[in-house]
């Protein structure tokens, strides 16, 4: 995974930006074990009384990790495939392809991650349903816009993002006619 930018203030200090994105590479890494103050001040090259400065505690990088991610892992995606001048269909296949991106696989590390995490941290489980029903939600009205009924574009949303999930798992590298055929399928109406 790339090295976190880092964000400084005008004074130099790191921002509480620069830490959140260090500890969600550190995620997509190692999990959330891995997320420890000491390891992300070695990785910024800064002291732990930089984290002090600007976290309270541990839990709050862990609840500014999740709120970061959600905000670009699902709100900034839906904000810039809505910001285009397109049909719901062409919309609704950007967002299928974006699992397919070359920038997104470390994305899906870090997404692995979560869930991992949400399995035994309530606050990461909560996060994690809050961003799967935004998701799903997204999808449905996409499909709904094509022409699906409501229960049928519900139901079709969930194989969707299972789709987005997994495939890049079964599907080979680079075989774009069969990413193709799958979206085909997924939103013939």
């Amino acid at each position: 995974m790339a090295k976190a930018a880092t964000s400084r203030t005008s004074q130099g200090s790191l921002d509480i930006a620069a830490w959140t994105r260090a500890a969600i590479d550190v995620l997509g890494e190692q999990g959330i074990d891995g997320v420890r103050v000491e390891v992300l001040a070695k990785k910024l090259g800064v002291t732990k009384g930089s984290f002090y400065w600007h976290f309270e505690n541990r839990d709050a990088l862990l609840a500014a990790m999740l709120a970061d991610w959600r905000r670009r892992a699902t709100l900034a995606i839906i904000e810039r495939i809505e910001a285009q001048d397109q049909t719901a269909l062409t919309r609704l296949r950007m967002l299928m392809q974006v699992p397919f991106q070359i920038k997104a696989e470390g994305g899906a590390q870090v997404e692995l991650s979560i869930r991992l995490w949400a399995r035994r941290d309530k606050a990461a489980r909560n996060a994690l349903h809050e961003v799967d029903e935004l998701r799903l939600r997204y999808i449905a009205r996409l499909l709904q816009q094509i022409g699906l009924a409501e229960d049928k574009a519900e139901a079709r949303a969930i194989f969707a993002y299972a789709f987005q999930r997994v495939a890049t798992s079964l599907i080979p590298q680079g075989d774009a006619a069969m990413v193709e055929r799958c979206i085909a399928e997924l939103i013939a109406p």
